[in-house]
């Protein structure tokens, strides 16, 4: 799909110690842009910036940081010492216990009369869209002071459009319930990035993300510039074995992308309790909602149940102790109520009005497909397999083609087609404990994501 965002130029330059002159303008002319390079090469391209860059602001920011208009009403319950709830929506390295639960810590260190909840709306394996769908469910219900956003790595090959809309919708839907909720994004790192964080690039799900932080004055804290700074003295080693010694050098992933908790996640602690530190400014503030970046953004995203559509009634409904939850990976309340079929007469009907569909669901040793038919239009096979299926079962979820804004029926059913398991996953039996499950080619739905609204029937 091509990408319909604005050019974006940032210039992060370092001065002396913290200080930075940031610029990121947006739609530069390309005879601008040239005169712009060609002033790199001359000691006077501070002034040249200043002067030709009208958005360009000096300021004190911490490594990582860009402020913009920072946590105000986050800082003012703080100031006021009343109680202060965080969300956490994001990947597997939210999730996990490590940068989470530890600023949780310094913050109920750092302020000790404040009481604070902390939630972890975390779940591996998923990106911003994902998280937009469930920005309802695993955020809004708990009324949060402030939501930080991760998911740079999740979205690292998430189309351009699908991360700005995503999370633009995360946005817009967080302020239209409380316009004094705080946001902040956070952007984590991974092996594949290092190149284009070398070069001194934001790495591109990152840049996407920052325009939308952007244009809606939302605070971000990238944890990359540490990290770098680490491994450029050569004090720190990204990819590494936690049970080997590397001359007292820090090991920063084990597989070069979940940080390790007692080496990786302080550096993001570190990095994130600093910024928080500098974005002091309390006030109570309601954040505006403008109009929209894109008029094409997911703000209308929710998750609907399954049982809640209509449905044939051969889908049996799994409970906790079906084999399928056996060794589960990860948090079994994110897929509350399964439906489970391989009998492709069976069906769940969706008609509403809206531009996307997809379902987030379980799969795992026993999972197959289905098929989606979409306006009386021929069925699309999707297999809900991958390589990862052989020893574990996960949720996981799929985005059907985008539509246009209008009313649509569609109707999602098991498809129990023979593929070559074993071959996907290329079959390691010391890590299969059942592998008959092999044998089996169901269809388990947890949720329908839906960009729209229901039409009642």
């Amino acid at each position: 799909m091509k990408s319909h965002l604005p050019n974006i130029y940032c210039v992060n330059i370092k001065i002396s110690g913290n200080t930075r002159l940031s610029c990121s303008c947006q739609r530069f002319s390309g005879y601008f842009r040239l005169f712009l390079m060609k002033k790199f090469l001359f000691s006077g391209i501070i002034a040249c910036l200043i002067g030709f860059c009208l958005s360009c602001t000096t300021t004190e920011d911490s490594a990582g940081l860009q402020m913009r208009a920072g946590l105000p009403n986050f800082n003012y319950k703080i100031q006021k010492n009343e109680p202060v709830s965080v969300v956490f929506l994001g990947g597997s390295i939210t999730n996990h216990q490590g940068y989470r639960v530890q600023i949780t810590d310094w913050l109920k260190q750092q302020y000790s009369n404040v009481q604070f909840t902390s939630i972890n709306s975390g779940i591996g394996g998923t990106g911003s869209d994902l998280g937009v769908f469930r920005t309802e469910r695993d955020v809004l219900q708990y009324h949060p002071d402030l939501v930080f956003v991760e998911f740079a790595v999740n979205d690292a090959k998430t189309d351009s459009l699908v991360i700005a809309h995503s999370m633009e919708g995360i946005v817009r839907k967080i302020w239209h319930h409380n316009p004094h909720t705080d946001i902040c994004f956070l952007y984590t790192l991974n092996e594949p990035m290092l190149d284009d964080l070398k070069a001194g690039k934001n790495y591109r799900s990152v840049r996407y993300m920052e325009t939308v932080a952007d244009y809606y004055d939302i605070p971000s804290v990238n944890f990359a510039d540490d990290v770098l700074e680490l491994l450029n003295e050569d004090k720190l080693v990204f990819k590494g074995d936690s049970k080997k010694e590397y001359s007292g050098k820090i090991v920063f992933t084990n597989d070069g992308t979940h940080p390790t908790y007692d080496g990786g996640h302080p550096i993001y602690t570190k990095t994130l309790s600093r910024s928080l530190l500098q974005m002091n400014k309390a006030q109570e503030k309601a954040h505006a909602l403008k109009a929209p970046l894109y008029p094409g953004n997911y703000e209308k995203a929710k998750m609907i149940p399954v049982t809640e559509l209509e449905h044939s009634e051969g889908w049996k409904l799994l409970s906790k102790d079906d084999k399928a939850f056996s060794n589960f990976q990860g948090d079994q309340k994110a897929l509350p109520v399964v439906l489970e079929s391989s009998d492709s007469e069976d069906f769940v009907k969706v008609h509403f009005k809206g531009i996307r569909v997809g379902v987030f669901d379980l799969i795992g040793p026993s999972s197959g497909g289905m098929t989606v038919e979409i306006d009386q239009n021929d069925p699309s096979y999707i297999r809900r397999f991958d390589k990862y299926c052989g020893d574990r079962n996960r949720t996981n979820y799929c985005l059907f083609e985008s539509l246009n804004e209008e009313e649509h029926t569609i109707i999602i059913r098991p498809d129990n087609r023979r593929f070559e398991k074993a071959e996907i996953y290329k079959m390691n039996p010391k890590r299969i404990k059942e592998t008959e499950y092999f044998n089996e080619f169901n269809t388990y739905l947890g949720y329908i994501l839906l960009v729209g609204d229901i039409i009642q029937n």
